[in-house]
């Protein structure tokens, strides 16, 4: 009998640990509203930043990433999205670029993630290099920064914020 009681016990331990493995994160699962260029005000608006960064983020270059651009800003063009805004300083020896992507529906998050990591330069500007590459979601949104990392970190967690 307690040899009955102690397999029964063994399954259920089991199977609530595949069970607890197969669910969605809150990042993956959760949803944000509105544009992409709203989304990185929000992020920036909350991220802890020291207050010189903050005011030279006033002068970086915001827009949407077109054609012409997909390939230097997100290093390749085999990510799929609907909408897309990216900023960076226009003239600057600091290595930064922050990109947010709302993903097409069928694009799975993972490979996306996968495919910005894989192809990210941190080396791309001239005489500098970006510390850290960040690549996060939030649902279908991703955040993509290569920054110190100081500055990545603080932007990764003010747009996980946005999630909870």
């Amino acid at each position: 009998m307690k040899k009955r009681i102690t397999t029964v016990v063994m399954v259920l331990m089991i199977t609530m640990s595949v069970f607890a493995g197969c669910g969605e994160t809150k990042q993956q699962s959760a949803k944000l509203e509105g544009s992409c260029e709203e989304i990185l005000k929000q992020v920036y608006e909350n991220a802890n930043l020291d207050s010189d960064l903050r005011e030279a983020m006033n002068y970086y270059q915001t827009t949407a990433i077109d054609e012409s651009s997909e390939e230097y800003i997100l290093g390749t063009d085999e990510v799929d999205y609907t909408d897309s805004v990216y900023s960076a300083p226009m003239m600057s020896s600091i290595a930064y670029q922050c990109v947010i992507l709302r993903l097409e529906a069928d694009e799975d998050v993972q490979v996306a993630k996968q495919q910005l990591l894989d192809h990210a330069d941190p080396v791309k500007w001239v005489c500098v290099e970006a510390e850290s590459v960040v690549v996060e979601n939030v649902g279908d949104v991703v955040l993509y920064v290569m920054a110190d990392t100081q500055t990545a970190d603080a932007i990764k967690t003010a747009f996980l914020a946005l999630g909870e």
